[in-house]
Order: structure tokens, then sequence, then C-alpha cells
């Protein structure tokens, strides 16, 4: 295995713990998340908590996205990087 092979593996795992790390976070920020009606100005600040979770929710939705399309692309280049090196051993 070469050097370029065992550095994308490695940044391939950092990679998936982050996203580990993102998803359990989202997870717990969803369970914070309620559907709820709020009926009297006494509950507004309900209001202005459920939409900082709803924007964090969302802000941390669009950079996972972004490590599915960073994982996707170093898989597919270690697999490539796999193939050609066997390629080479023939």
């Amino acid at each position: 295995m070469s050097g370029t092979f065992m550095s994308l593996v490695v940044l391939e795992a950092a990679l998936t713990a982050l996203a580990v790390v993102m998803f359990l976070y989202r997870g717990m920020l969803d369970m914070k998340e309620e559907d709820h009606l709020v009926l009297d100005a006494a509950e507004a600040h309900l209001v202005r908590e459920q939409d900082s979770i709803r924007h964090k929710v969302s802000a941390l939705s669009r950079y996972l996205k972004v490590i599915a399309v960073a994982w996707g692309v170093l898989l597919f280049a270690i697999f490539s990087l796999w193939i050609a090196e066997g390629l080479n051993m023939i």
C-alpha cells in the first residue's frame, strides 16, 4: 500500500468520525425540538428557543450534506487508487 492510499484512508476515517459526531449532535438537537402551539405572550421565549434550535439543525444539515459529498468523493478516490495499484501488480 502506498502512502497516498493510507493518507486517503486516514482522511476518510476522520471524515467519518466527524460525520458521526455531527449526526449525534443533530439527534440531540432534534430531541429538544418540539411542535407546539404558542397561545400567549408568556410563552414567546419558547418560540425564540425553538427558532434557534431549528436554525442550528438546518445549518448542521447543510454541513452534513457537504461532508456526505466529500465522503463519496474520497471513497471513489480510494477505490480508484486501490484498483490502479492492483493493476500495477499484475
